[in-house]
């Protein structure tokens, strides 16, 4: 019985908001309506639908608004909720990725492909790079320190 009672007066609060809300909104769109009229000169129910279209577009613009900034917001959110366990295993991987690197100042994409031993080469032999230039030409040039 309380239940019933409970749901019943809250379906009657809710209607009595909706009605004392639409009630605003017809006065709203009645003095926008008149301002109008006396503005443009129109008739009361003419300027009356342009302020209602103008406050349907108005709320449809702040609709849009909200929804961007929140879905900016609930993206943020998001990073939050990761598993730590997926994060460090995502260290591990990076950790491991960065030994793979050769040179760590160059892109990976431009890291050589394979390993070149370059100690047995001597200075007229070709570079065992595959660069077909000789080897003190290449990666045999001596740097000025």
């Amino acid at each position: 019985m309380k239940t019933t009672v409970t749901l019943i007066v809250t379906a009657l609060v809710i209607a009595v908001l909706l009605a004392i809300g639409g009630g605003l909104l017809a006065l709203l769109a009645f003095g926008v309506g008149w301002v109008i009229n006396l503005v443009m000169h129109l008739e009361p129910f003419q300027a009356t639908v342009i302020g209602l279209a103008g406050m349907f577009i108005f709320g449809t613009l702040i609709k849009h608004t909200w929804d961007s900034v929140m879905a900016t917001a609930r993206n943020l959110d998001e990073f939050d909720e990761y598993d730590e366990d997926y994060e460090d295993e995502d260290d591990e991987e990076n950790d491991e990725d960065d030994e793979l690197l050769f040179h760590p100042g160059v892109p990976r994409w431009r890291q050589p492909l394979k390993s070149v031993d370059f100690s047995g080469a001597k200075p007229d032999d070709r570079c065992p790079c595959g660069s077909g230039r000789k080897y003190k030409n290449c990666h045999g040039v001596k740097r000025a320190k």
